[in-house]
């Protein structure tokens, strides 16, 4: 039986970061705060910045990428991306190339003994991704930051044992808030991000295939809340008849990370 993990150090609207470890494989999801803050939230789990094996960039928007530029300037730790990602973050941080390892959306590589599924999100950003990441025995896919769920994004995180799924905003929050309107526009497009009502419509799908556990990530600071998103999600859940374990990324660090054990291809959580 093996063990393995997910941490989420940050996780709204100003910053983004998760650590996925599988066994001593030890994977950064984007970068949406400080190296500090970085270094601050791994040292609870006696892990340093330079024990990871490497990190996967969503794409170029600040909260996922604010430490990228001091990071390169201290790790030799490779940093996954698009071709489009790069484009963008080398316009802010030239010196990161050095540690940059690129690929299209879409394509899959290996990081030891893990297979790296990326998929194309719509997001108003340059090639935007998500993950599937494929183990022996289980996989975790990594969703957010999207305007809608495409179909062929349904279905490989249909096949995760785990899923990380953004529940952005509250419509009604969203539209009786101080956003300026061209704002909530991009907000609810097609190329912003989803709604507690969409996520909750993809959850309930999710449930149906191997998904057994979902964490609510990317919560705005403005235009949701944890009671809210949960609220939604489990409601619509409920009323689907299908099962799921429902958790929510805090704005900062979790109290403990939310450990995974996996038995017969299935991943039961505990946190």
């Amino acid at each position: 039986m093996n063990k393995s993990y997910y941490f989420s150090i940050a996780s709204s609207s100003s910053g983004n970061s998760g650590l996925f470890v599988y066994n001593d494989i030890k994977i950064l999801i984007d970068m949406g705060v400080s190296v500090r803050k970085l270094s601050a939230a791994l040292k609870k789990l006696d892990i340093s910045l330079d024990m990871l094996d490497a990190v996967l960039i969503t794409h170029e928007h600040n909260d996922h990428i604010k430490g990228i530029s001091t990071f390169a300037k201290k790790y030799s730790v490779p940093v996954y991306m698009t071709n489009g990602t790069q484009k963008e973050i080398l316009k802010k941080a030239n010196h990161a190339q050095n540690i940059i390892k690129t690929f299209s959306g879409g394509e899959s590589f290996k990081i030891k003994d893990i297979t790296v599924k990326s998929f194309l999100t719509p997001h108003d950003a340059n090639e935007s991704v998500g993950y599937v990441l494929c183990c022996d025995d289980f996989s975790f896919g990594y969703a957010t930051d999207m305007g809608f769920v495409p179909n062929g994004v349904k279905q490989l995180l249909s096949d995760c044992d785990f899923v990380v799924l953004e529940a952005n905003h509250d419509v009604n929050m969203l539209m009786s808030g101080d956003y300026p309107y061209p704002l909530k526009q991009r907000v609810l497009g097609n190329y912003g991000h989803l709604s507690n009502i969409t996520c909750a419509e993809c959850v309930c799908e999710l449930a149906k295939g191997k998904v057994g556990t979902i964490i609510l990530a990317h919560l705005s600071e403005n235009n949701n809340t944890p009671f809210l998103a949960m609220k939604t999600v489990n409601q619509m859940l409920y009323n689907s008849g299908e099962k799921c374990e429902i958790f929510v990324s805090p704005v900062c660090e979790m109290d403990e990370p939310i450990f995974f054990e996996v038995e017969e291809s299935k991943c039961l959580a505990s946190g």
